[in-house]
């Protein structure tokens, strides 16, 4: 990314967050200074990922962030009072909960060379089923497209970060829960939050936040992903993973100095408890 990429007015930052603000697993001192930075500075920062809910419900409760997506769009938490966390999920608990179930016992009986093992996570997930094929375990391209075209065979929706297949059933996505999120928390109808929102990622199952959002980057471990990419990041910084976030922040951050812009009141939603 230059120096030339205009953060304009946008004043909320959606981010993925494996490999995007990880860096091989960990999220380093110099993204977590970054993502701190950004808020002081009155950026909403809303991670976006396909991690598991024990992973938002820490993620909500220790950082400086306005609200968490996760599981690929299936639900958003917020901090409803200080250590109370509210959860908003694309349909309900129990819907999602039944779909969950069905996905299991389709993965159990499929027929491959090869047996898929689901994310070490999966016991904290609420909605979605994560299949591992690149973090403790390794599957081959030929694996990973034909476990997808599997399931996709099914009737589920399967997206594939950098580390999981996450498949799941309905009709959300990261971008659908992030528009959910704009109107209901933060007050702004699609195109004022396109204006005023950035999203940064780095893997395929963020093509719908890079269509969705004209403020999109990419950190640089994304070239790998881009020629079977339909929807690309309108920039793409030079530093990879959590350094590349960084990178990023300090270019908006550079540019933010020259004006102050206000904050916008966010107004409470219902909430399930879980």
């Amino acid at each position: 990314m230059t120096n030339s990429f205009d953060f304009d007015q946008a004043d909320i930052l959606f981010t993925d967050v494996d490999d995007t603000l990880t860096t091989d697993g960990q999220l380093l001192p110099e993204t977590y200074l970054a993502l701190c930075r950004l808020a002081a500075a009155g950026i909403r920062v809303i991670p976006v990922t396909g991690g598991c809910a024990g992973w938002c419900d820490q993620i909500i409760r220790t950082w400086p962030v306005t609200a968490v997506i996760g599981e690929g769009g299936a639900f958003y938490a917020e901090r409803s009072a200080p250590q109370t966390v509210c959860w908003h999920y694309w349909n309900d608990a129990a819907s999602h909960k039944r779909d969950q179930q069905t996905i299991l016992a389709a993965i159990a009986e499929l027929k491959l060379d090869f047996e898929p093992k689901l994310a070490s996570d999966q016991a904290f997930r609420y909605v979605d089923v994560a299949v591992d094929y690149n973090q403790q375990q390794s599957l081959t391209s030929e694996q990973v497209a034909a476990l997808h075209d599997a399931l996709v065979d099914l009737g589920f929706s399967v997206r594939q970060s950098s580390i999981h297949l996450n498949v799941w059933l309905g009709d959300f996505d990261k971008s659908t829960m992030a528009v959910r999120v704009g109107r209901e928390l933060l007050g702004l109808d699609l195109p004022e939050l396109q204006q005023r929102a950035v999203f940064i990622g780095d893997a395929p199952n963020d093509e719908s936040m890079f269509r969705r959002f004209p403020l999109s980057i990419g950190v640089a471990n994304i070239h790998k992903h881009l020629s079977a990419m339909s929807h690309r990041p309108a920039a793409i910084v030079s530093q990879r993973s959590g350094m590349g976030f960084a990178e990023m922040a300090e270019n908006w951050l550079r540019q933010r100095a020259e004006s102050d812009l206000p904050q916008t009141e966010t107004r409470p939603a219902q909430c399930q408890t879980q």
